[in-house]
């Protein structure tokens, strides 16, 4: 018997073990599911947001190449059910209150609001940041800004297809030290 004709009976003989061994679950492009792993409902579940978290570098900036405040720069996190970040796609609401210093509620009058939907890569290219695995929004004033060295809350809302409502607020003091921006903000147009 020479080696040329036992190499090819050997290399059919591991072909067939090798595919009797990969199974229908190894397929091309198939994960095999067994019955103790999380169902499709379940990892949707656990990977979709289930809290927000409005970050602390939220406040009023400039979004031009003055010092004066336009609006505020929101940072914001959708958190899924580990407590990790999350991208969400969905609609993103704001609402600024007055602050009133009371035993319950301090959210006082509404000062203004703004809707921002999340909804495709576009917006999630625009939104999203890499680095602080956070969204990153400006809301810009309609009309006169807010009156600085006041507080303020700030309230979140997002609201995904199908599921609950998330919430979040923040407070905030506008503080302004420079007597330039100061006397803007203040003087009448």
């Amino acid at each position: 018997m020479s080696l040329r004709s036992v190499a090819p009976g050997i290399a059919w003989m591991l072909l067939a073990v090798a595919l009797a061994l990969s199974g229908p679950a190894c397929q091309r492009g198939e994960i095999g599911q067994t019955s103790d792993g999380p169902s499709t409902e379940e990892l949707i579940a656990f990977y979709s947001p289930r809290s927000i978290k409005i970050q602390p570098f939220t406040k009023p900036r400039s979004f031009d190449s003055d010092a004066v405040p336009d609006g505020i720069a929101v940072s914001l996190r959708t958190l899924d059910a580990a407590g990790d970040p999350v991208k969400a796609y969905g609609v993103f609401i704001f609402e600024l209150y007055s602050y009133r210093s009371a035993l319950g509620d301090r959210k006082g009058q509404l000062i203004q609001s703004w809707t921002q939907p999340v909804l495709n890569t576009r917006d999630q290219k625009q939104f999203w940041e890499r680095i602080t695995s956070s969204y990153e929004f400006q809301l810009s004033w309609e009309g006169r800004p807010i009156a600085p060295q006041q507080k303020y809350i700030l309230v979140a809302s997002f609201q995904a297809p199908g599921s609950e409502r998330l919430f979040d607020q923040y407070e905030f003091e506008f503080r302004v030290v420079r007597e330039e921006i100061l006397n803007a903000l203040t003087t009448e147009p």
